[in-house]
């Protein structure tokens, strides 16, 4: 991994002969060519301390070199192309047997509600744990209250499930959004706890209808 121009302009200091810092303005900033993308990543390291930008510099190369060796890209790509690929790995699912077609649908389905809420052109990079805490008001205004919660929670699953590989590749920082919690959902447990007596209830009652039956005997 080289920088593109081996030669260093005059102002311009060499980070381990790959990388180089220099100043535009009053602050320094860092340079370093990435072969596999193309691109030269830059960054602002906030120090007009020629000092203090040669750490900051050594520093940067090393997070980019570290991510580099893992096969992780150091530019993002955006949450639809994110998703394209993510389907497109589900697919696979689908041609093994692993998960029918329809299964496949579903998901697409959920993520294309994921990207109308986060936008089809923000970058993955940028993404924080908190960015989804509105999802499910998002959801219920979107829908006029017509979305039901366990679907919500689905389309929850499903998007983490998105991140999780996201990030395993090295496409985003973070492996999952911190969702509001939603109320538990009641399942008409309660309803069916209370329509049904309990052990206790049915023997206390028993006993008062044995009690009945004595007494009309005798009367």
């Amino acid at each position: 991994m080289a920088l593109k121009k081996q030669q260093f302009a005059e102002g311009e200091i060499a980070i381990f002969d790959e990388a180089c810092i220099y100043k535009r303005g009053e602050y320094w900033q860092f340079r370093m060519w990435l072969p596999k993308e193309n691109k030269y990543a830059r960054k602002s390291l906030r120090t007009r301390s020629e000092a203090t930008a040669i750490e900051k510099g050594k520093a940067a190369y090393l997070e980019i070199y570290a991510n580099l060796q893992q096969g992780k890209s150091y530019f993002s790509i955006t949450t639809k192309e994110g998703v394209e690929k993510y389907l497109s790995f589900r697919m696979r699912d689908v041609e093994l047997g692993h998960i029918v077609k329809g299964r496949h649908t579903t998901i697409a389905t959920h993520l294309q509600h994921f990207l109308s809420f986060i936008g089809k052109d923000t970058k993955l990079k940028e993404l924080e744990r908190t960015e989804c805490e509105n999802y499910f008001y998002h959801r219920h205004k979107a829908t006029n209250g017509n979305v039901k919660q366990v679907t919500v929670q689905n389309e929850q699953s499903t998007i983490n499930a998105l991140m999780k590989w996201l990030h395993k590749n090295g496409e985003t920082h973070i492996d999952g959004f911190d969702f509001k919690k939603l109320p538990r959902l009641d399942k008409g447990n309660e309803a069916i706890r209370r329509a049904t007596l309990t052990n206790s209830s049915y023997a206390v009652t028993n006993n008062l209808s044995c009690s009945n039956d004595a007494r009309r005997a005798v009367m």
